[in-house]
């Protein structure tokens, strides 16, 4: 591995170079999310993250956040870098050129995102900038003709943040000199005809909301936060759903930034999330489509055979049109999923499923031993 990593040399390696068109103009991209496990991972995220890679024949592999499972790895460089490894080391295998995007639990309770991408840098491949503005790794790809000479579209991918202040509360949003640094990029590519956009981040936008509709608790097609019936609830707007569907409700920041009004007035054609993991929708709002991708990863919560990947194909003559779809668990493996392996509500969740009943039992054991010594006194 260390031989192959010193002289293994991508068609695309150096940060910011362009992404070529294949002969027939097409340009294949694996879009992976919420792999999201520890430095002892389970063994079928990996068997789905190879699985997904051997089928996609992608051009390109994005990260979408939640890389990592921070603070249950700690600030152990070992682990981290562990962590780290257990997912790259199959795209690095294939020699695939990849950018990452940071989520939500990637520096939480664990090393700095500054840190954990020079550890992706170290792998050959990576394709990510990081210019002086919020947040770490920020990378705008030109993606070209199959001449590389003429830009096509532009990809953009964006760190969303962590958490926001205390004074906001709930996820982080994205800034705005991010924006502003996203607004100047396509006014440099742009001569007289702006180059479509693709956005690629993290957590979604406030404007998901515009795909859903209030409804009751636990009415039919419903969906409400994750183990939560007391949140709010909420049916899908199948008339702005073209594929896919809500299996929770989204966790956009609380507060609008202003950045889909900035991908409006950028001629943003797609926007691309992961962090809620149950959602894969396609919706359309305002001329702009939000996507989301399941996530990957088998340690926290997933839908079972739901577990899966995106694929996203570019054509350098259209670039304003794509194609994309969802690749499964089950499309990928004959033997279905166990029921007892957790893939509902991923080893998190039972452990505290298992703490919270371990102290129910306990509480009524301890009760009926005061009982007991009551009626023995008596």
């Amino acid at each position: 591995m260390l031989v192959f990593l010193f002289v293994f040399v991508t068609p695309a390696q150096a940060a910011g170079q362009t992404l070529r068109a294949r002969e027939d103009g097409s340009f294949r991209i694996l879009i992976v999310t919420d792999t999201q496990d520890t430095d002892n991972p389970r063994q079928l995220m990996l068997d789905l993250l190879k699985a997904e890679l051997d089928t996609a024949d992608a051009d390109l592999v994005i990260l979408l956040g939640d890389n990592i499972y921070g603070r249950y790895i700690g600030v152990d460089a070992t682990k981290v870098r562990a962590a780290i490894d257990a997912i790259m080391e199959p795209i690095a295998e294939r020699e695939l050129p990849f950018v990452v995007a940071f989520g939500n639990h990637d520096d939480e309770k664990s090393l700095s995102k500054e840190e954990q991408l020079e550890m992706y840098k170290s792998y050959p491949g990576c394709l990510n900038d990081d210019p002086d503005i919020s947040g770490v790794g920020n990378t705008c790809l030109p993606f070209c003709d199959v001449t590389g000479n003429e830009v096509k579209a532009l990809l953009w991918v964006i760190d969303s943040g962590t958490y926001a202040n205390e004074d906001i509360g709930g996820y982080d949003y994205v800034k705005e000199d991010q924006i502003n640094w996203l607004k100047t990029g396509v006014a440099e590519y742009s001569s007289e005809i702006i180059p479509a956009s693709y956005v690629f981040q993290h957590i979604p936008v406030p404007q998901v909301y515009s795909l859903l509709s209030p409804a009751k608790p636990f009415e039919k097609g419903a969906v409400s936060a994750v183990f939560n019936p007391f949140s709010d609830w909420y049916t899908q707007n199948n008339d702005a759903i073209s594929a896919g569907s809500f299996g929770e409700t989204p966790c956009p920041p609380k507060i609008d930034s202003g950045e889909f009004q900035a991908w409006k007035e950028c001629g943003v054609r797609a926007a691309f999330f992961g962090h809620d993991h149950l959602n894969d929708y396609v919706g359309c709002v305002e001329g702009i489509d939000l996507i989301a991708t399941s996530g990957i990863g088998f340690y926290d919560y997933g839908d079972g055979d739901e577990h899966g990947a995106r694929i996203l194909v570019l054509h350098a003559d259209r670039p304003e049109e794509y194609e994309t779809e969802m690749l499964y668990y089950r499309d990928l493996f004959d033997t279905p999923l166990s029921p007892f392996d957790l893939s509902h509500i991923g080893i998190e969740a039972f452990r505290i499923i298992v703490s919270a009943l371990g102290i129910i039992i306990i509480s009524i054991l301890i009760l009926m031993f005061i009982i007991k010594k009551r009626k023995v006194s008596v």
